[in-house]
């Protein structure tokens, strides 16, 4: 189990930086320094990262967006005890300034105790 959760997080990661490399070359919006960006794209990989290693979360249910240290959470989780888990884990991440929660309740994902 540990080496799966860590396969999808090393993929999460690889795929956020290659993605980030690609959406910077191409973006018009004002441009961060690639020191800024790489910074984070390393935030938003450590945030996915502890989000798989938390059991009560499901990783691929909660998207990551980081701007200048800020981290934005979105998606759909079971129960509001899971938005504000994925919060508290955010924001426990070296290099997070600030977390956006945006992640909202659908009662139909919750796991049966």
């Amino acid at each position: 189990m540990t080496l799966r959760k860590l396969a999808v997080a090393t993929s999460v990661g690889a795929g956020i930086l290659l993605g980030a490399a690609a959406q910077a070359a191409e973006s018009e919006a004002p441009k961060q320094s690639m020191g800024e960006y790489a910074s984070d794209a390393v935030i938003t990989t450590k945030v996915k990262a502890a989000f798989v290693a938390d059991e009560t979360l499901s990783a691929l249910d909660i998207a990551v967006e980081t701007t200048g240290g800020t981290v934005t959470l979105t998606g759909t989780v079971g129960t509001e005890a899971e938005v504000e888990q994925a919060a508290r884990v955010a924001r426990d991440v070296e290099g997070v300034k600030q977390v956006q929660n945006e992640i909202k309740v659908d009662p139909t994902k919750a796991t049966p105790d």
